[in-house]
């Protein structure tokens, strides 16, 4: 694609030209035409004579998927990442994908995916919405949602909008930039391209992809059109450095082209100058320019920051009272002008509506051939549904044998373990200490047990999440070790409504931790051999 602009000067329509290069038809297939400003190349390509190459559509296969979102062709592939026009089954809306590549370096990476949930975060009817983040091994993509209508440089190729319809459209892009200075995001690529007319007559922002925190540099890209002084420098950018992409675009749109435009191309040492043109005394649709609109435009366009407003709120507000000094209309001016021109859907992407009713429990009703039987008039039907029954009950049937056959849970209280040792803890040195054989008895309970659920005091004990919310164990399990120089008992006792059983076990002082494992196994056995 091209990246050449109008000639200086011009402010006649872009499909009208004398030999009739890039008209289209309304109702014709779209065409991709060239930039609407000047070259919309990312800003490091300067003075390259092609650097952005046009997406051609490409028959994808049906298993072509993002996460779970099915993809069907590529809309185009730039400096920025690749497109693609996909489908949300789950929902049955078209999406929009974009894949950036993720930096080789991990604090990099997860830099970018910051940024893009920063992006995904914002909120506003002038952006367009950002359903999903998707990440991968070594690329994200960023799942958006589908504007239908067509983007300003396709519409700006066939004609020149009113002084209505480029304030709705200034206005419009204005809220968009006040809902990422919000978040801190500055969109920092404010072109034609990523502005999209919908066919309600409004317009969206799209494009913020990785946008820029603010205070971040980030010359790479901006796009010629749209670049600021302080990001053609490599300075940091904020949300005034948006202004002066909107600056340049209000101006495009009123005057039919870009202010710093040079011969060829962007005049660099104009736009740091600030040495914008005056408002020609006529605007591209006929009119005379508005009380304000220069100034407005002026300022907006200062090489200095800090000469430019430092929000949107004043901005947004003088294009405003432009805007409802225009002659009332029943209609958007902006989609009576743009809905001749915006894109023809095709039946080929657009989400097939089914109904959930046929597509799931549909089943044939047509008479069955002379000599085929047929029961209660479903024929195959029937025996279908009576396989499955039989399957049914055959699963029905084994659950009920396993749950007969799989372990109860039986919950217990635990109070805190009476623990005695007269030697101090060496007698329990072998065996882990005091917590080391507790842990050893719930294990051989638990091997005894093991359905077993404990409403301990004290670790390993400790009752789970759930058991808080029912009612206290009907039993309760004690434990007590006592240890002398020579000798150590453990003691276990089991007491359900009044009735007790109890069972120990005699381990040496000092003995290794497989013999209390054994030990401790034999009175547990001994324990639950029987109920109290």
């Amino acid at each position: 694609m091209a990246g050449t602009g109008p000639a200086p000067g011009r402010a006649g329509s872009r499909g009208r030209t004398a030999s009739g290069a890039g008209a289209r038809q309304p109702g014709r297939g779209r065409r991709r035409h060239g930039p609407a400003c000047l070259g919309d190349c990312p800003a490091q390509q300067v003075g390259a004579s092609t650097c952005c190459a046009g997406g051609k559509r490409r028959g994808l296969s049906s298993g072509d998927r993002i996460g779970p979102y099915r993809i069907l062709r590529l809309i185009r592939r730039g400096g920025q990442g690749s497109v693609f026009l996909g489908i949300d089954d789950r929902l049955g809306r078209r999406i929009v994908a974009k894949i950036h590549a993720l930096p080789a370096e991990p604090a990099q990476s997860r830099r970018v995916l910051r940024e893009a949930q920063a992006v995904a975060s914002l909120d506003s009817t002038r952006v367009v919405t950002i359903h999903d983040v998707i990440v991968g091994d070594t690329h994200l993509a960023m799942i958006m949602e589908y504007v239908p209508g067509c983007d300003l440089e396709e519409l700006l190729a066939e004609r020149e909008l009113s002084l209505a319809s480029s304030l709705v459209v200034a206005s419009d892009v204005a809220a968009a930039i006040a809902a990422g200075r919000s978040r801190g995001i500055v969109h920092g690529d404010i072109k034609p391209g990523n502005v999209l007319v919908t066919p309600e007559g409004r317009v969206k922002l799209t494009d913020f992809g990785l946008a820029a925190q603010q205070g971040s540099v980030a010359t790479a890209r901006g796009s010629l059109s749209c670049v600021s002084p302080e990001q053609l420098l490599g300075k940091p950018q904020d949300v005034r450095s948006d202004l002066f992409a909107l600056g340049c675009l209000l101006y495009r749109l009123v005057a039919g082209r870009h202010p710093f435009q040079g011969r060829h191309g962007l005049d660099s040492e104009a736009l740091l100058r600030g040495a914008a043109p005056a408002l020609p005394a006529t605007l591209v649709d006929g009119s005379a320019p508005p009380q304000g609109l220069d100034a407005l435009i002026d300022s907006l366009l200062a090489a200095d920051p800090a000469q430019r407003p430092s929000n949107t709120h004043e901005v947004r507000r003088q294009l405003h009272r432009m805007a409802t000094a225009q002659p009332r209309q029943l209609r958007s001016p902006l989609r009576d002008e743009a809905e001749r021109f915006f894109r023809t859907e095709d039946s080929d992407d657009l989400p097939l509506q089914i109904p959930r009713s046929l597509s799931r429990q549909g089943r044939s009703r047509m008479p069955r051939p002379s000599g085929q039987w047929s029961v209660l008039g479903l024929g195959r039907d029937w025996r279908r549904r009576h396989w499955l029954a039989a399957a049914a009950a055959l699963v029905c049937v084994t659950a009920a044998a396993l749950f007969a056959l799989w372990p109860r849970d039986y919950r217990v209280t635990v109070p805190r373990p009476l623990v005695v040792l007269e030697s101090g803890s060496a007698a329990l040195s072998n065996a882990g200490g005091v917590e080391g054989v507790l842990a050893l008895v719930r294990e051989q309970l638990l091997a005894e047990r093991p359905g077993l659920q404990f409403h301990g005091e004290l670790p390993p004990f400790f009752p789970t999440v759930l058991d808080h919310n029912l009612p206290p164990p009907p039993e309760t399990l004690r434990i007590a070790l006592q240890c002398s120089p020579a000798l150590c008992v453990l003691g276990l006792e089991r007491e359900r409504g009044g009735a007790y059983r109890y069972r120990q076990a005699l381990v040496p002082t000092g003995a290794p931790e497989h013999r209390w494992r054994a030990l401790a196994g034999r009175a547990a056995a001994e324990l639950f051999a029987a109920d109290p």
